[in-house]
């Protein structure tokens, strides 16, 4: 087995270098900390692809990786760099490769708790289609595959405690791009521009509230064509008594799209509301808003009864709920958030028109536990003790299981659901995830709905040994044929720190994925050894 050295000779002189840095300084007002480590792992696994005859496999990685942090009054960033290479004793192509990926974010604030700028990236390997999460690997089917790339930055500003009139403002750019894509092999590249404003009433209006917000973005792609959407609200109320208001509301949605090269039923996703009602108040962070609107679709125009809805019950539980229409008829989203000191729960629901190029822009999923930034070990988070924890330095928030979306520059409309529950006390950590995802690739006119649930344990034995245990089940099903793809994945492990700086894990995982065709059919098991060093 030939072995390429200049892998191991890069990841050499990145240790090098980061011992040469030392593992903290303090950088003009702020406080760097640079933590080195490195990861060696065996794998002893056994194939099942289809009819074909099982396959014995072992293999070795080697990764080091590199977690620098930032830190100071007005000002924090963080980088994460690693490189795995992968050596296996295998007679399939292209199984020894290496992997260069890292993820970086900083923020400064240019004039305090007014104007701030921000900029993030990452740059890693996934899988091309999203049913293929659970698989791929850099061990397991590493050439299913394919390196991405995503960074972004943005400008911030808003008037802090405004008197009469209150502004924010937000723009910023991304690039995003993948070697290989679904439909094709020449990849993606997509550059988003974007810009949103909201104009509101400041404290000392009384009697007259107001809110007019714009987002706008501008999308170019390579495979598909440039869009550039706009969508707009407005909501001015007035105060009939001190806990009712009469309100005027309206909104505009345009997304710039040429729909006649749409290939199913999506032939119009411009659409206009505007209608009038009435707000209960009764508290700060308690309203029930009820209206009656008219949406404009085309040449159709349609009346409904419109609600939205935030409520909080205490510091620690909080719902919020709308209910209108748009293009596609019905429309909801919802979001419930309760935390307690050791266990919280949230339920979110929402549906929204995107693109992959899009999404350096969106907020992810709904985190239950926060995490130290580069930290890949579940025993290490923990579950914060209300809705509006706010990250502290070297913080960062884990969605433990997320959805992602295949890699395609279609205009995508989605339907995503999630619940989940989490549970910190003691010596245990638990998180339970359920979600279902509908997305509509609307120049293709293929849907495709993903229903998936996972459970990560973490149950530490005694100060130097924690036993873990993960488990998922995706189930994916597509509109436009009969493929099926069902993986259930299971993984025990047992992680013991042999000394302040050295750490083992011994991890077994199982892996089984069922489809409509026996020939795509795959059980993989798999034994890991690995040993962990922190300079």
């Amino acid at each position: 087995m030939s072995v390429n050295t200049a892998p191991i000779i890069r990841n050499k002189v990145l240790i090098a270098v980061a011992l040469a840095c030392g593992s903290a300084s303090s950088v003009g007002a702020g406080e760097i900390k640079i933590a080195p480590s490195i990861t060696t792992s065996g794998y002893y696994y056994k194939t099942e692809i289809g009819e074909e005859p099982s396959e014995n496999t072992e293999a070795v990685s080697i990764i080091p990786k590199l977690v620098t942090l930032y830190n100071a009054r007005v000002a924090s960033a963080s980088l994460v760099l690693e490189n795995t290479t992968v050596e296996q004793r295998s007679d399939r192509p292209n199984t020894d490769k290496s992997f260069t990926e890292f993820r970086y974010n900083a923020s400064t604030q240019l004039i305090e708790n007014s104007l701030t700028f921000s900029v993030n990236g990452d740059h890693s390997y996934r899988a091309i289609e999203a049913s293929d999460t659970i698989i791929a690997d850099k061990v397991l089917s590493s050439s299913e595959l394919t390196k991405t790339t995503s960074d972004a930055a943005q400008l911030s500003f808003m008037i802090p405690n405004p008197k009469f009139i209150g502004l924010s403002f937000q723009t910023g750019f991304s690039k995003t791009s993948s070697d290989d894509t679904l439909a094709t092999d020449t990849g993606l590249n997509g550059e988003t521009t974007f810009a949103s404003a909201q104009l509101y009433q400041g404290g000392h209006f009384k009697g007259f509230t107001f809110l007019l917000s714009s987002q706008y973005y501008d999308t170019k792609r390579d495979s598909a064509q440039d869009y550039a959407s706009t969508l707009s609200s407005a909501r001015v109320g007035l105060d009939i008594s001190s806990e009712i208001s009469f309100v005027l509301v309206g909104s505009d949605s345009d997304y710039g799209l040429d729909e006649s090269g749409f290939s199913g039923e999506r032939q119009n996703l411009d659409t206009t509301s505007y209608g009038a009602g009435f707000i209960w108040n009764p508290y700060a962070d308690n309203t029930i808003e009820i209206t009656y609107n008219k949406l404009d679709e085309g040449d159709n125009t349609t009346g409904y009864v419109g609600i939205n809805t935030q409520w909080a019950f205490s510091e620690r539980t909080a719902m919020q709920f709308t209910y209108g229409k748009r293009f596609y008829g019905d429309a909801y989203s919802f979001n419930f958030d309760y935390k307690l000191k050791s266990f919280s729960a949230y339920a979110t629901y929402n549906e929204d028109v995107t693109s992959y190029s899009r999404l350096s822009f969106e907020a992810g999923p709904t985190s239950l536990f926060v995490c130290p930034i580069g930290s890949t070990e579940f025993a290490e988070c923990f579950q914060p003790n209300s809705a509006d924890y706010a990250l502290q330095a070297g913080e960062e928030f884990r969605g433990l299981n997320s959805f992602t979306t295949d890699i395609t520059d279609e205009t995508l409309f989605r339907k995503s659901g999630r619940i989940g529950f989490g549970y910190d006390k003691g010596k245990l950590n638990a998180s339970l995830n359920l979600t279902n995802n509908t997305t509509e690739y609307l120049e293709s006119n293929r849907d495709q709905t993903t229903n998936t649930a996972s459970l990560s344990l973490s149950y530490r034995l005694s100060r130097r040994n924690t036993l873990g245990l993960s488990s998922s089940f995706s189930s994916v099903d597509y509109s436009d044929s009969d493929l099926t793809n069902d993986v259930t994945n299971l993984t025990i492990n047992f992680n013991r720190k042999l000394s302040r700086q050295l750490t083992m894990d011994v991890s077994a995982r199982y892996v089984e994925r069922e489809t409509e065709d026996e020939n795509r059919d795959l059980t993989d098991s798999r034994l890991t050894v690995s040993l962990n060093y922190q300079f």
